[in-house]
């Protein structure tokens, strides 16, 4: 049987896994994984290790409660933001697009705000930050596409059916993902 198979064991750290999850994510399960290997490492020393090593061992540790609470004190709180700073991106970034068609302003305004609270919140990584970033980038330059190919053709409808679907699915999918990048987060 595997040492980290033993019944105390398992138990223990289900229990820090538990406790863990008041930690960040990140530094939660390094934690776990840190005490997973000390205690696998640990229990390889002794030959045959029996109950009385394993109840040993674990009680040097302390109680998982205690090491999570440790733990925290070492951590700095996540910043905390509103629930406008998380739902404000997903409706500007696909409205920037949208709105640009009306006027250079009100799209301008509603890009550059999407950008600075998308960029600022704690709620996303830069992957998903990028992203987000690139297919409203791309919303825009086909939104500037679509006025070029219907200057140059003279409005036919399947530019202008393209560019509408163009500016609003590509920033839309985007923010879904962003959205369940969020749940993923919490």
């Amino acid at each position: 049987m595997k040492t980290t198979e033993h019944p105390l064991v398992r138990d223990y750290l289900n229990t820090l896994t538990r406790e863990a999850a008041a930690l960040p994510p990140e530094h939660g399960a390094e934690l776990v994984a840190d005490l997973t290997e000390h205690i696998t490492i640990a229990l390889t020393q002794i030959p045959e290790p029996d109950e009385h090593h394993i109840r040993d061992l674990l009680e040097r540790l302390g109680d998982p409660r205690t090491i999570v609470a440790t733990a925290q004190e070492g951590t700095t709180p996540a910043p905390t933001t509103g629930r406008w700073h998380t739902i404000a991106p997903l409706l500007l970034l696909p409205a920037a697009a949208p709105l640009s068609a009306l006027g250079p302003l009100p799209g301008g305004i509603a890009l550059t705000l999407g950008l600075i609270l998308l960029w600022t919140a704690p709620h996303w990584n830069k992957r998903d930050k990028t992203i987000a970033t690139t297919a409203t980038a791309v919303a825009m330059i086909g939104l500037a596409a679509t006025g070029l190919i219907a200057a140059t053709f003279g409005h036919p409808l399947a530019a202008l059916l393209t560019g509408a679907a163009i500016i609003t699915v590509i920033p839309t999918l985007a923010c879904i993902h962003l959205f369940r990048a969020r749940r993923r987060t919490r």
